[in-house]
């Protein structure tokens, strides 16, 4: 406790600890009652962050699942998280986000969750992550409206590693191009008009399992794919599981020679850790390989099970 507040009794320390800056929290050198949940964390080695644009929510974890919050929005079910009276909380949210990056050096971040309508915020909080190449665990996207021309430079330049659920009701343009330099182990898109067969390829080449619904791919588009991976030409693949939802597939146009549906009365299942997929009916086809995949094809959907 600074020496100052020391010649004040217990009752007017508090009040004078109660009218802080919020901010003044993250001076560690000020030890104060709202800073000891903060200095024990940060005597810890490793941190989490969770950072949620909806609710203007910080949330910092140890390893011991120990954690302190913040948020600038007032909640009655979160008694651990506490509220940051403000006037423009989006001004002061990304300025908050700074000061905890800068007193704990964090640049694993567990959880980032959009908002679906502050895409302003968001856009600021994302440039922040990426000036400081920080690597995003899970990152749930959702949004109404987007400038198209920022949100490609976020979504190619932000490092998520394990998760990105892309969620939108939004209806991007064709111009709309995401192509990451690399997509993270599952990949999750709703909406996917915009996923067309140059990025299936791109995502078959660095995630585990891919999951795509209301996809413009077409029973031609799949026919590419497996001609390619049946020749062996798709290098450095590591995708397992491939899970298609279009309503272009119906169609009686055959796949690999074979007319629709494509059924069969084999169990496929692979598993990758936590990561597993099943096939419970399905086509079985080797590559020039040696490898073994399994496909199924049924109206509207498309899944591609292959050994890595």
């Amino acid at each position: 406790m600074p020496f100052a507040l020391m010649r004040f009794p217990r009752l007017v320390q508090k009040e004078i600890m109660e009218n802080l800056d919020p901010f003044e929290i993250f001076d560690l050198s000020e030890c104060s009652k709202r800073a000891l949940s903060v200095a024990r964390l940060k005597n810890m080695k490793e941190f989490m962050l969770e950072i949620t644009v909806r609710s203007k929510e910080i949330q910092i974890c140890g390893p011991d699942f120990k954690s302190v919050g913040f948020t600038f929005k007032k909640s009655r079910f979160k008694d651990s998280v506490r509220y940051l009276p403000s006037e423009n909380p989006d001004k002061d949210f990304p300025e908050l986000l700074e000061k905890i990056l800068n007193v704990f050096g964090i640049s694993q971040i567990q959880n980032f969750y959009s908002s679906d309508k502050n895409f302003k915020l968001f856009a600021s909080i994302s440039e922040i992550l990426i000036q400081r190449k920080c690597e995003i665990g899970l990152m749930y996207f959702s949004v109404e409206k987007v400038e198209e021309e920022q949100l490609n430079h976020i979504l190619n330049n932000l490092i998520v590693s394990n998760y990105l659920r892309f969620h939108t009701d939004f209806q991007f343009s064709p111009n709309f191009n995401y192509k990451p330099i690399k997509f993270p182990n599952l990949l999750s898109i709703e909406y996917s008009f915009w996923f067309g067969l140059d990025q299936l390829f791109s995502a078959v080449r660095s995630c585990l399992k891919v999951q795509i619904t209301n996809s413009s791919l077409k029973i031609k588009d799949l026919n590419e794919f497996l001609e390619k991976w049946k020749a062996g030409e798709i290098q450095n693949r590591t995708a397992f599981a491939v899970s298609i939802y279009s309503d272009n597939f119906i169609g009686d146009e055959p796949v690999l020679g074979m007319e629709l549906p494509i059924m069969g009365t084999r169990n496929w299942e692979i598993s990758h850790g936590v990561i597993s997929a099943k096939v419970r009916y399905g086509r079985l086809i080797k590559n020039v390989n040696g490898e073994k995949a399994v496909i199924e094809l049924v109206y509207d959907r498309f899944l591609f099970l292959a050994s890595t």
